[in-house]
């Protein structure tokens, strides 16, 4: 079980990534990356998606790895 722990955060923070590169290739604004906390980031429809399904999958890592921990699974 903890290879899919590790398999879905990988995946989500690789996902993620891409979402963030396909932005930076899109509008060349490697600071509003860099500053997300500031809401510059205007993502497309697609990149979007893209984000919040990489933060998914490591939601479901961590879920995972946190009911390992408790012995529940």
């Amino acid at each position: 079980m903890v290879w899919l722990e590790n398999l879905l955060l990988l995946l989500g923070f690789a996902i993620v990534l891409i979402a963030y590169g396909r932005y930076v290739r899109r509008t060349q604004d490697v600071r509003g990356v860099l500053m997300f906390w500031a809401r510059r980031l205007s993502l497309s429809a697609s990149e979007f998606r893209l984000q919040r399904s990489g933060i998914v999958l490591m939601l479901l890592g961590v879920v995972l790895r946190y009911l390992n921990m408790l012995e529940i699974l």
